[in-house]
């Protein structure tokens, strides 16, 4: 079993958990299919994103809480699509499944339903070549952490600007 389907199992069941005032989506490194998995990986990187019309209701957030084990580490400033912010409460923790070669490293956020999730589009905009060539950079900057955001960031922004162009996604 790989690790996107694992993942993708624990997520739908915390889905059943959460109920329908909440729609829990997968994103990230295992959606874009970018995530680096070599002898150096020490941890599975899974971002979860739990949109809510109310991300700052703390009843909910102790609900997820609960029902992930993820705790909540800090509120920030999020980017809406296509313009304007709001609050995210970010949610995280580490976790173990006996399916899983190493435990995951997940960072949840509550947010609202404005998240695109950029990721399940890096696949449909960006060629073979440069999806190779941005896993090699992840690779070489996976210690140098911010030129590795900065360096995720640039390539966001062209799948951002690519989905634009092609009419994937619209303002």
């Amino acid at each position: 079993m790989d690790i996107l389907t694992v993942v993708e199992k624990m997520v739908v069941e915390w889905q059943q958990k959460l109920g329908d005032s909440v729609e829990v989506i997968l994103g990230g490194s295992l959606v874009s299919d970018l995530f680096i998995f070599d002898e150096k990986t020490e941890l599975i990187d899974v971002d979860v994103r739990f949109l809510t019309n109310n991300p700052e209701d703390p009843e909910l957030r102790q609900r997820i809480e609960k029902v992930t084990g993820l705790k909540y580490r800090k509120t920030i400033t999020v980017n809406d699509w296509p313009t304007g912010q709001s609050l995210g409460i970010m949610v995280e923790g580490q976790m173990s499944l006996p399916e899983l070669p190493l435990p995951m490293d997940i960072e949840g956020c509550i947010r609202n339903p404005k998240y695109v999730g950029w990721g399940k589009f890096y696949r449909d905009v960006l060629t073979e070549k440069e999806l190779e060539d941005f896993r090699q950079k992840k690779i070489a900057l996976r210690h140098d952490k911010k030129a590795y955001k900065q360096m995720k960031a640039e390539v966001r922004a062209e799948v951002e600007k690519r989905c634009l162009e092609q009419g994937i996604v619209s303002k």
